[in-house]
């Protein structure tokens, strides 16, 4: 902590200053505004939207708490729940703002959540507008390089400018939702382990875990689910790796095959789903892993439409046409063979598959040790496929300790003033299950904008105390 107010080259007022515009900025900074707030909404790349402006618009989340702790039991149940709670109430807001959301919902979503096909951008530049609308702010290339403090709560913002120049934007309460740190290789080693700094970026490149190092230099606390992550499984390698090949390239369902490590073993229920399996290879050797099934897998869970508006597409075929390692024969035996030319054991290999195919035939169980679904179905009908497979980060899920009001707390619990959180920004709503993206970032958002609202009528005038 040091004076920096000789090196401010100008001071700006506001009452709420938003730190990040992806949902959860965005939703904090329009639900702030027409609260009555001044708002500036600052996003440091130079375009608005973050990782949300990259998804494929589904806006959903558990259906209820009983669903929601079976599949995320290390998560936080008091936020899960209000979560749960306000779902209705933001969807609704949604559909009142005008933008599309679909009329009729999408069930079984990662396996077990209830949602809704949605504009994203079109959410986004209606939050914007209706930020500006109320005699707010919105700025891109607009980084925040620090937290203003004066001894007793955080009071506002610094800016770095284009001419490399400070602003300070003074205000009652600051609102981290920065994204996450999935783009800070050294954060995923630290936080996540071995192989983490291998991860592909699914990504935007701007959330580097700024709003984590921000509300620690304010006294925030952590949280639980630091080491967990949100991503998809990738073939490897790809040519390229590009905003608008993450959604195509996704293999989203690998739930259907059998996936093993390049020992040959099996080391996950695959029916746990893709995001699941993600998280899970990451700890293999070299994180890599297989992906063996056949032709049925392939016409049919292959190919279907995941989510609306992403279209029927061969992601077998994509992802060999984008590089990756693959494999087909007509039998299985063959494709065995194929897998073993490249370094995997065969034996190993043979005695995976032929295990897991017993228990299958059993109705489920157990098959050198790894769990198998009793809904699990081995490769049967040729031709069969073999693709070498990578785990992607789209977002973390440990973070900055907050309550379901979306205030910051610090390590003993209690409110930081003046700081608020949201989005993948605050930790442990997901942990190592996933409660969604879009929605639970807007929704929290409407949690922190609400309560950085409230607390503009608590506002500390600038002094010479000022710090960061």
């Amino acid at each position: 902590m040091h004076n920096v107010t000789e090196h401010i080259g100008r001071i700006r007022q506001f009452d709420v200053v938003v730190v990040g515009s992806g949902v959860s900025g965005s939703a904090a900074a329009m639900t702030a505004a027409r609260a009555g707030a001044k708002v500036a909404l600052l996003e440091k790349l130079d375009t608005y939207g973050g990782s949300a402006a990259l998804s494929a618009g589904m806006f959903w989340t558990a259906p209820d708490l009983e669903a929601y702790q079976k599949r995320i039991p290390l998560g936080d149940a008091e936020l899960g729940a209000r979560l749960i709670q306000d779902y209705p109430e933001a969807l609704a807001e949604l559909r009142a703002s005008g933008v599309r959301v679909a009329t009729e919902p999408q069930l079984d979503i990662m396996t077990f959540g209830i949602g809704y096909s949605t504009d994203i951008k079109a959410i986004l530049a209606w939050c914007r507008n209706e930020v500006v609308a109320a005699s707010g702010e919105a700025r891109t290339n607009a980084p925040v390089v620090d937290l203003v403090h004066n001894g007793r709560r955080v009071t506002g913002a610094i800016v770095r400018e284009h001419d490399d120049t400070l602003t300070r934007y003074d205000a009652a309460a600051v609102i981290l939702t920065t994204g996450g740190f999935q783009g800070a290789r050294d954060k995923l080693t630290r936080y996540i382990g071995p192989n983490a700094d291998r991860l592909l970026l699914r990504s935007n490149p701007g959330s580097v875990g700024d709003g984590l190092r921000l509300a620690r230099g304010a006294g925030a606390g952590g949280t639980k689910a630091m080491s967990t992550f949100y991503g998809h499984l990738i073939g490897s390698p790809v040519k390229r790796f590009e905003p608008e090949d993450y959604l195509p390239y996704s293999q989203y369902y690998s739930g259907s095959t059998v996936l093993v490590n390049l020992r040959g073993e099996r080391f996950a229920d695959e029916t746990q789903g893709d995001e699941l399996l993600n998280q899970a290879l990451t700890f293999q050797p070299e994180a890599r892993g297989i992906l063996i099934f056949d032709h049925h897998v392939r016409v049919t869970e292959g190919t279907e439409e995941p989510f609306p508006g992403l279209g029927t597409i061969d992601r077998y075929a994509i992802a060999v046409e984008a590089g990756a390692t693959h494999a087909e024969a007509s039998t299985l035996a063959e494709l065995i063979d194929a897998v073993a030319a490249w370094g995997v054991d065969k034996v190993n290999l043979i005695a995976t598959l032929d295990r897991y195919k017993a228990a299958v035939v059993s109705g489920g169980g157990v098959a050198r040790g790894v769990a198998v679904a009793p809904t699990a179905r081995g490769p049967q009908t040729g031709p069969f496929y073999a693709l070498m497979v990578q785990p992607s980060i789209t977002f973390t899920f440990g973070g900055i300790r907050t309550d379901e009001r979306g205030r910051v707390l610090d390590h003993d619990g209690h409110p930081v003033p003046g700081l608020y959180a949201a989005g993948a920004d605050i930790g442990g709503l997901s942990n190592y299950g996933y409660a969604g993206g879009l929605a639970p970032g807007y929704i929290t958002g409407r949690w922190a904008g609400e309560s950085a609202a409230r607390a503009t009528s608590h506002q500390v005038p600038a002094d010479a105390a000022f710090a960061v």
